[in-house]
């Protein structure tokens, strides 16, 4: 026998020995649909909702023209990119998507019912779709239609570029603004996976706002910047009391508990566990199903039982709660959480059935600094508009140009505001490997970043790194301008 035909034969052994995946009843599974569908991003009359008129103009819009990805996405595109004649011609050939971008950003949430049978099948075929206990399984949960969202974001990149490369000031601006907009709709949506998603798109599209602003200040006027700094970005509301925590996981982890419990004495069904659990945490290594299995009908003979799992559930998720709600540097933020000091044997499966909050704080604070930054960008850019050159103080465009409150760098740990200084030498900042330098004459406003230290503006914070967060003038456009990117 040849080595792959053993391994074959072990893999389906293997498979043979644990239970099949379906981890609760269709009338279970169906229970967990209807509660996700309750939820408030996702119930509502049509009228509020944008999914309808996004999602059907996209699975009318033809492919782009290179596949989006890390090469090809909204932060990539621009006017001087490779290939954008082709990118162009793709953005311009279909003006039914813009048209949905515009009316969906008007929507108030995003609406997209969780479960393969509540969309057209016409959307199922082109991954707009948000699929809920994959193969009976209720921890397998994908959503490709995030996927669609990427792509619609690579398309309002596009045309935005479009329209301002034609003249189009007007009109892409609106586009640019819609699409922020539209991307704040999917913060909203209740799965940690969509909400760190929506989070990272909308950053990025305020990201290329700036760069907008940058590349085209002498077309935009002193009042388009001065609505966008007051009287549009912000209205994204990002702040604690708007952008909420998600709370789709914590029902699919309710949900699952009761289905792996006896019935009668509401103790671990070491079966149940097994079927649970293995194949998601078996996903990338199938042959080591046998033992994921086999540890798990271990782990159920010394859980707690179901009322004390779905208390400890509750008492995690209370603790999220209360860190999302305060204040950045509140002390409970220091202390442990309920997750770390949950017991890993007597609460194996809830630990299993969570998903760890953290990265939303993160990114949750990147896009606080996002969103603000933005305005004081716009702000920074009304006052030039007007004056001719920056001011030497931010107070300076307060009220007139901005509001005072946007003024407000969330990674601050001591001043609160941003920092900002008028440039008088080039200066020379670091973005990863490359050296950018900012001329005398402009306004450099950054926040201090997630290290919380102020450096300066010395080196810019590039996908995590320690270092500021340069806001104006924008990292990205000063790379492209001076050849340190495409």
């Amino acid at each position: 026998m040849t080595t792959s035909a053993v391994t074959g034969s072990l893999a389906l052994a293997v498979l043979l020995a644990v239970p099949a995946a379906a981890t609760g009843d269709a009338v279970a599974i169906e229970a967990l649909v209807e509660e996700l569908n309750l939820v408030d991003s996702v119930a509502g009359s049509d009228e509020i909702k944008s999914w309808r008129v996004l999602f059907d103009a996209y699975v009318e819009m033809g492919p782009p023209p290179f596949p989006v990805g890390d090469a090809f996405n909204l932060t990539t595109i621009h006017p001087g990119m490779t290939g954008w004649p082709a990118v162009k011609g793709w953005a311009e050939s279909h003006p039914a998507m813009a048209t949905a971008i515009l009316d969906a950003a008007s929507r108030t949430i995003v609406g997209l019912p969780y479960g393969v049978e509540m969309v057209p099948a016409s959307y199922v075929e082109k991954g707009v779709v948000a699929e809920i206990a994959v193969g009976g399984n209720m921890l397998l949960n994908r959503f490709p239609h995030l996927d669609a969202v990427d792509e619609i974001a690579a398309f309002a990149t596009a045309e935005t570029y479009r329209l301002l490369e034609a003249g189009l000031v007007d009109e892409g601006l609106d586009l640019a603004l819609a699409h922020c907009f539209l991307l704040r709709q999917f913060c909203d949506r209740e799965f940690l996976v969509e909400k760190l998603r929506g989070v990272r798109r909308l950053s990025e599209a305020l990201s290329n706002l700036r760069d907008v602003f940058h590349r085209y200040q002498d077309d935009i006027s002193q009042s388009w910047f001065r609505e966008i700094a007051k009287d549009e970005i912000p209205f994204l509301r990002a702040d604690r009391g708007r952008l909420l925590m998600p709370e789709a996981d914590r029902v699919v982890a309710e949900h699952l508990m009761r289905t792996i419990f006896n019935e009668r004495d509401a103790t671990a069904d070491p079966e149940r566990f097994a079927a649970a659990f293995t194949e998601v945490q078996s996903a990338d290594a199938p042959l080591t199903r046998f033992g994921v299995a086999r540890e798990w009908r271990k782990l159920a003979m010394m859980h707690g039982s179901l009322d004390a799992s779905l208390d400890r559930l509750q008492l995690i998720y209370d603790d999220w709660w209360r860190r999302w709600r305060i204040q950045e540097y509140d002390p409970l933020l220091d202390m442990e959480s309920q997750l770390e000091r949950t017991n890993a044997v007597r609460y194996a499966a809830v630990i299993a059935s969570v998903q760890d909050m953290h990265e939303a704080f993160s990114i949750r604070n990147r896009l606080i600094a996002e969103v603000n930054g933005t305005a004081m960008a716009a702000g920074l850019c009304a006052y030039h508009a007007e004056h001719g050159r920056y001011p030497d103080k931010t107070e300076k465009i307060y009220t007139a140009q901005v509001r005072r409150s946007s003024d407000t760098d969330p990674f601050s740990q001591e001043f609160d505001v941003f920092r900002y200084r008028y440039v008088r030498d080039r200066t020379p900042v670091d973005a990863g490997r490359q050296r950018i330098w900012i001329e005398p004459g402009n306004g450099l406003l950054y926040s201090v970043g997630a290290n919380h230290e102020d450096d300066r503006a010395a080196v810019h914070a590039v996908h995590g790194q320690s270092g500021d967060l340069l806001l104006w003038p924008p990292a990205r456009a000063l790379l492209r301008a001076q050849g340190g990117v495409e």
